[in-house]
């Protein structure tokens, strides 16, 4: 098995981890009351149990269709509202930071669709704080607010770090780059645009793209999308 090509995927092993943490949540479960053991609210044994199967199908799915990360999203999302709503606060907010990290690293929050939609579900997850008491609720409410601007902070550092490492004044124009492979990289920095997106513009196969990528993170020296897009910061294409 080709370990540093398996490596080379985070999100396939991101999943790998998180069915792992799963199983071993669900085991817990089997022989005590772990996940719901705090829990006030109505059916917490139903919602333990059933919530986090959904997690552990998607992360199986996910860690199969690797590229779509969306799937990985929506299982942290899963179960960071059961762990809402069986009282597991702190380690919600946890699964909540590691969201938003991931969000920022790959610019999930750039349109304001995807943002209204990330925000409507931080008020839903507000909503179910709301049966532990007021202080569950303003501590819930402070603590992952002050994380999320935390984090924000940090991305703005890296940010500004890479720009005064001089990003902007990389030349395209030293590589030999064909056309295609410059359009793939000023969409993906840019836009976020995803591979099957790229292919079906330029009319061609995705293991094309997948190839014209490969060979743009060798010559930069680079090992995937989140470097690209940092090593372009700044950049006026």
């Amino acid at each position: 098995m080709n370990y540093k090509k398996f490596l080379d995927k985070p999100f396939r092993l991101m999943a790998l981890i998180g069915c792992i943490y799963l199983i071993a949540m669900l085991l817990l479960n089997i022989f005590t009351d772990f996940s719901y053991e705090l829990s006030i609210m109505p059916f917490s044994r139903v919602v333990s149990y059933s919530t986090q199967g959904v997690a552990l199908l998607l992360c199986i799915l996910s860690f199969f269709l690797y590229t779509h990360h969306s799937i990985y999203y929506i299982a942290l999302e899963t179960l960071t509202i059961s762990y809402l709503y069986t009282g597991r606060i702190y380690t919600a907010l946890f699964l909540t930071a590691i969201l938003f990290v991931l969000l920022l690293l790959e610019n999930r929050l750039a349109s304001r669709l995807r943002l209204g939609i990330y925000l409507a579900l931080e008020v839903v997850k507000l909503a179910l704080v709301i049966p532990y008491g007021v202080r569950s609720f303003f501590e819930y409410l402070g603590i992952s607010l002050f994380a999320l601007a935390t984090i924000g902070c940090i991305n703005l550092l890296f940010r500004h770090a890479y720009e005064r490492k001089g990003s902007g004044a990389i030349n395209l124009d030293d590589y030999k780059f064909t056309d295609r492979q410059l359009d793939c990289i000023k969409e993906t920095v840019v836009n976020n645009t995803t591979i099957k997106a790229l292919a079906i513009t330029h009319n061609v196969s995705e293991s094309a793209i997948k190839k014209d990528l490969a060979h743009i993170y060798s010559v930069l020296g680079i090992t995937g999308k989140a470097d690209l897009k940092a090593l372009f910061i700044g950049y006026q294409f």
